[in-house]
This record gives structure tokens, C-alpha cells and sequence, in this order.
């Protein structure tokens, strides 16, 4: 009888353990469970950050042409008309090292015509000189006054200025830093609305950066812009 009692109780100890184990393994994996779905809770925010700079760098092009019925003359032409710019570019206070002469370009009428003799001037050739310079009140002058003064002296000139911001690098540390924290304080404004809470940042993308003309009558002033979008975790 003792004897047929042993494994009764070896029996009932084992079913027991392995009852005990089992509910121990459903609590961890309705925890788990949990646990993994509030990893799931997320909200994805944006966070825009916008500067008004003014340009620190003005490339400016003046672009003018000649025709001729030999090079000689086309090119004595356009060095004339070289020669006038630059001095017009000196006066209104521009350096030489701010001044660069690019090579003349030349259409020969001749090698495309079908009739010659129809043709009044053979050679047309064509210059620009560029102005790379931070003096953005020197070039505002010039782009009012330029092309009149050169016509004087018969010179057909256009003019045209690219204003430009160099000092982006300058910015950046404190745009992203203000984008991110606009992007924070939409997570807390959704997670407010939603009765819960922001957690750790899960992933944050940096947008890239922007710099266009303030509008079409002001290219001398620049807005920069940037956009940051981040993934936080709610609890």
C-alpha cells in the first residue's frame, strides 16, 4: 500500500510543477505580448524650421556680341567691347581678381547657309565677362546703370545677376536643433490629445535644405528652410 502511494505522489507533485509552469509561461507571454504591442504605438511628426538671410555672394553676367565679315574685325570688335566693360566694372569699384573674361564664341553663317549672297554680316561673335563678388551693393548699382552706360559707346550689353547664400553651413546646426524641436512639441501636443505619453525617439529623418529668393522682387534676400520628420513611441 505505502508502496503503490510513491508514485501516486511523484505524480501529483510533476502535475502540479507542470501546471504551475505552464500558467508562470502564459503571464510572460501575455507580457510580452504587451510589451511588443506598445512598441507598436508610434506617432510621426514634422518639424519645419525657416530663416530669412540675406546673400552673401552675386555672380553677374554681362553678355554682348558683334558681327563682322572677318574674324580679324569681329574679334578687334569684341576686344574693344571687353576693354569698355572692365573699365565700366573698375570704376563702379569691382577688383580684377572679381573679374573673369570667358572665351568668345563664334557662328560662322556661311558654313549653314544655302544662299550667301543673302547674308549681310558672316561672322557673328559673342562675350561675357562674370563678376564673382560679395559686394551686393556694387552690382544693384551696376544692374541699373550698366547696359545704359555701354550703349553710349555703342555696346549692346544684357546683364544678368545670380544672387547667392554661401553660409549655409553657418546655419545648420541651429536649424536642425529648432526643427527637431518643433518636432518634439507636435509629439507632446498628439500625445496630450491622445491620453498618452511620448517615449524615445524610434527614427528621425533630416530633410534636405532650401534656399530660394524671398520673392521675385527681392533676390537679394534668401529663405532657407528645412524639414526634419520623427517617429517617437507612445506609452
Amino acid at each position: 500500500m505505502k508502496g503503490s502511494q510513491i508514485p501516486f505522489k511523484k505524480n501529483y507533485i510533476m502535475g502540479i510543477s507542470i501546471i504551475l509552469a505552464a500558467f508562470v509561461l502564459g503571464l510572460m507571454m501575455i507580457f510580452t505580448v504587451k510589451t511588443l504591442k506598445s512598441f507598436d504605438d508610434t506617432v510621426s511628426v514634422r518639424g519645419l524650421c525657416e530663416r530669412e538671410v540675406p546673400a552673401d555672394r552675386v555672380a553677374y553676367r554681362i553678355s554682348y556680341s558683334e558681327k563682322a565679315n572677318t574674324l580679324a574685325e569681329a574679334r578687334g570688335l569684341i576686344d574693344h567691347h571687353s576693354k569698355a566693360v572692365v573699365a565700366k566694372l573698375k570704376e563702379a569699384g569691382i577688383e580684377d581678381s572679381e573679374i573673369f573674361i570667358g572665351n568668345p564664341s563664334m557662328d560662322d553663317r556661311y558654313a549653314w547657309s544655302n544662299d550667301v549672297s543673302r547674308i549681310t554680316y558672316r561672322y557673328n561673335v559673342g562675350q561675357s565677362i562674370n563678376v564673382f563678388t560679395s559686394k551686393m551693393d556694387v552690382i544693384a548699382k551696376l544692374q541699373k546703370t550698366l547696359e545704359s552706360e555701354l550703349l553710349k559707346e555703342d555696346i549692346l550689353a544684357n546683364g544678368y545677376a545670380d544672387y547667392q547664400f554661401q553660409g549655409l553651413n553657418q546655419i545648420k546646426p541651429a536649424m536642425i536643433a529648432e526643427s527637431l524641436e518643433k518636432a518634439r512639441e507636435s509629439a507632446e501636443e498628439f500625445a496630450k490629445n491622445s491620453h498618452s505619453k511620448i517615449g524615445k525617439m524610434r527614427t528621425a529623418s533630416q530633410g534636405y535644405f532650401e534656399v530660394n529668393d524671398l520673392d521675385e522682387t527681392t533676390p537679394q534676400m534668401k529663405k532657407v528652410r528645412v524639414v526634419t520628420t520623427v517617429e517617437y513611441y507612445l506609452k
